[in-house]
C-alpha cells in the first residue's frame, strides 16, 4: 500500500476510535502494511523510573515485555537514551552503531534480536506543553524510504494525541493506564472467569493471562486480583 495512503487512512480512521483497543489494532495494521512484528506507544519515562506505567499500548510479546520490565531494561535502553533528546525519528541500527555503547546496552539490543526485533524505528513525540512521548515499531530488516519515516512520525503524533483524549489526560502520564490486554482480562476476571478460562477465550496461555492481570494489579496499587477488579470498577475502567 502507497505509504501517503496509510497516513490518510489512520488520520481518518483515529478521530472515530472510542476506545485504545481500537487504536491498538489501527497501530497493528500499520506495524504490518510496514514490515514490523511488534510496537509499543508509552510516554517518556522520567530518568531512572519504571517503564511500567508509561506504557499506553502494547504491541509487544508478552514475554519480551515482561523481561523488559524486570529487567528494567529502560535504564539502559539506547533507543530511549536516543529518544529523549530526538527530534525525528530515527532507525534503531543508527543507535547500535555507536562504539561508545555500554555493555548493558548491547545487551538490551541483544535481547530484543532474539525476540525477533533486529531492527525498528522510534519515533520520538513532542507536543506544545513539552509533551514526550515515544512510539517503537520493531522487526526484522527495516527498509524505509524518508516518506515512509515521516508517514510513522505522522502515526504516532495522532495516535498519541487519541490515546490522550480518550484518557481525559491534560499531563504527559495519565494515571491507572493499563494496556488493551490488562484491561481486557481484568474485564474478564470481574465477570468471573478464571485464568484457564480468560486463555482460551482470548487464544493466549494461563502463564499469559496471569502476567496480564499481575501487570495490571500493579498498576492500580492493588494487593491481588479481587481488589485490582474493585479498583477497576472504582476508577470506571470497568463498567
Amino acid at each position: 500500500m502507497n505509504p501517503l495512503t496509510v497516513a490518510l487512512e489512520f488520520v481518518d480512521t483515529i478521530s472515530i476510535e472510542e476506545t485504545t483497543e481500537g487504536i491498538s489494532r489501527r497501530l497493528s495494521d500499520v506495524a504490518q502494511t510496514f514490515g514490523f512484528n511488534s510496537f509499543c506507544l508509552a510516554s517518556m519515562p522520567d530518568s531512572g523510573g519504571s517503564f511500567d506505567s508509561c506504557i499506553m499500548i502494547s504491541g509487544w510479546r508478552p514475554d519480551w515485555q515482561q523481561r523488559y520490565l524486570d529487567r528494567d531494561y529502560v535504564k539502559h535502553d539506547p533507543v530511549i537514551l536516543r529518544a529523549r533528546t530526538a527530534t525525528r525519528p530515527f532507525l534503531w541500527s543508527s543507535v547500535a552503531i555507536d562504539s561508545n555503547m555500554s555493555g548493558a546496552a548491547r545487551q538490551v539490543l541483544e535481547d530484543a534480536r532474539n525476540f525477533g526485533m533486529n531492527d525498528g524505528v522510534c519515533v520520538p513525540i513532542q507536543g506544545l506543553q513539552g509533551f514526550q512521548g515515544i512510539l517503537l515499531f520493531g522487526g526484522g530488516e527495516v527498509r524505509l524510504t524518508e516518506r515512509d519515516i515521516s508517514v510513522l512520525h505522522l502515526v504516532g503524533i495522532y495516535a498519541t494525541n487519541r490515546v490522550r483524549e480518550l484518557t481525559g489526560s491534560g499531563s504527559s502520564r495519565p494515571r491507572h493506564r493499563l494496556t488493551p490486554r490488562e484491561l481486557e482480562c481484568l474485564k474478564w476476571s470481574a465477570a468471573g472467569k478464571t485464568s484457564w478460562e480468560i486463555s482460551q477465550i482470548l487464544t493466549i496461555s494461563q502463564h499469559t493471562a496471569d502476567w496480564y492481570l499481575a501487570s495490571a494489579a500493579r498498576k492500580l496499587h492493588a494487593a491481588n486480583r479481587t481488589h485490582a477488579v474493585a479498583e477497576g470498577f472504582r476508577l470506571g475502567l470497568i463498567r
